[in-house]
């Protein structure tokens, strides 16, 4: 069985040839300048967040494009009893793999493993595909045994204006969608388990352009 990350799981709730062309012809893709620039503003707030979520920089940033998913892994294994905030840790269970924007430990300890998963985004408010990324998330998590009490999705608040001396306090807004991500954990298996059909297809699915190409992303195979 194909373990398919996130990313892919969410392309394949988009279009399933999108997720079909990922795997198997991603020398196509040609991603827009305006989707470069998402790219771009989304890594400079997720600096920004680790210096939110950290700032006695106590915590570690796992470096999974130097190391690889394989390092990410054992490293987060590693670390993740030291309840000390992790950035882009990894976890893989279930047909599928996830990497946490932020793991923080418990406020009060009831154990040593992280408790809260923040998905930092650089929208101003949360969107349904937002909402299935933390599905999917929470769904990994348990999968893996991780002990994950809380899943909020933090965005920028557009009221919050920047005080200079590289001072980002109030900058997120969290929103828990604890309950939500957990109640839809069947349904995320589902997904996986179609998703995981579409994968191993030897030809691509047959579908025509439609509205589905630009929602909720644009698609980098248009």
């Amino acid at each position: 069985m194909r373990t398919l990350s996130k990313s892919k799981l969410i392309a394949y709730r988009q279009c399933t040839k999108r997720l079909w062309l990922e795997i198997h012809r991603p020398e196509l893709r040609a991603d827009s300048a305006a989707t470069l620039a998402s790219f771009a503003t989304g890594h400079q707030v997720g600096d920004i967040a680790r210096q939110i979520y950290d700032p006695k920089l106590k915590g570690t940033l796992i470096k999974i494009e130097a190391d690889g998913f394989e390092a990410a892994f054992v490293q987060t294994k590693q670390l993740i009893s030291q309840a000390k905030p992790l950035f882009e840790a990894g976890f893989r269970a279930g047909g599928a793999l996830a990497f946490a924007d932020v793991m923080l430990p418990p406020q009060k300890p009831h154990g040593t493993e992280p408790g809260t998963w923040i998905e930092v985004k650089s929208s101003s408010s949360v969107k349904d595909y937002h909402r299935d990324d933390a599905a999917i998330q929470a769904f990994v998590a348990r999968e893996a045994k991780v002990n994950l009490t809380r899943i909020a999705l933090a965005h920028i608040d557009t009221k919050w204006r920047y005080p200079g001396r590289q001072e980002y306090s109030g900058l997120l807004v969290e929103n828990d969608l604890t309950d939500e991500a957990f109640a839809r954990h069947d349904e995320v298996r589902e997904w996986i388990a179609r998703a995981q059909v579409v994968a191993t297809k030897r030809k691509e699915p047959a579908v025509s352009t439609g509205a589905h190409c630009s929602t909720p992303f644009e698609c980098g195979f248009l």
